[in-house]
C-alpha cells in the first residue's frame, strides 16, 4: 500500500482512532482478531478481522466525497494485494465507517474499512 500515492505522502502511525492535526495526513492497519480452525494435523483455516483507517484533511464541501473516493483504491489495493501469492482464498469488506470533525474550512475526516481475510495455511 505504501506504493500508492494516497498513502506515499501519509504517515503510517499505530492507530487512527485518535488523530490530531499534525499527524494528518496518516493511515494505519490493525487485526484486532483472528480465529484458527484446525481442519487435519497439518491444515488450519483462518478468518482475520483486518482493520485500515485512513485520516485526511480537506475542505468541509469536499471531504465526504474524498474519504469515498479512497475507500473504493484502498478495498482495490487490499483485495488485489492480499489475494495475489499469499494463500489467501477470500476477502470480504464487512463494513465502511465515514466520519468528519466539526464543521470549518478544513476539517479532519477518516475511514475505517473492516475486512474478513479468509486463508488456508499449512504447518511445515
Amino acid at each position: 500500500m505504501k506504493a500508492n500515492a494516497l498513502f506515499a505522502g501519509a504517515k503510517q502511525v499505530l492507530s487512527s482512532a485518535k488523530v490530531d492535526t499534525d499527524s494528518v495526513p496518516c493511515w494505519s492497519v490493525s487485526t484486532p482478531s483472528e480465529d484458527r480452525e484446525e481442519l487435519n494435523r497439518d491444515h488450519f483455516r483462518t478468518d482475520t478481522n483486518l482493520v485500515v483507517a485512513l485520516s485526511i484533511k480537506d475542505d468541509a464541501a469536499s471531504i465526504e466525497d474524498a474519504l469515498d473516493d479512497h475507500s473504493e483504491t484502498i478495498e482495490t489495493l487490499l483485495i488485489e494485494g492480499l489475494k495475489s501469492n499469499t494463500g489467501v482464498q477470500s476477502v470480504l469488506l464487512r463494513r465502511t465507517e465515514i466520519k468528519t470533525g466539526p464543521e470549518a474550512k478544513q476539517i479532519i475526516g477518516s475511514v475505517m474499512m473492516l475486512f474478513e481475510v479468509t486463508g488456508f495455511i499449512q504447518d511445515v
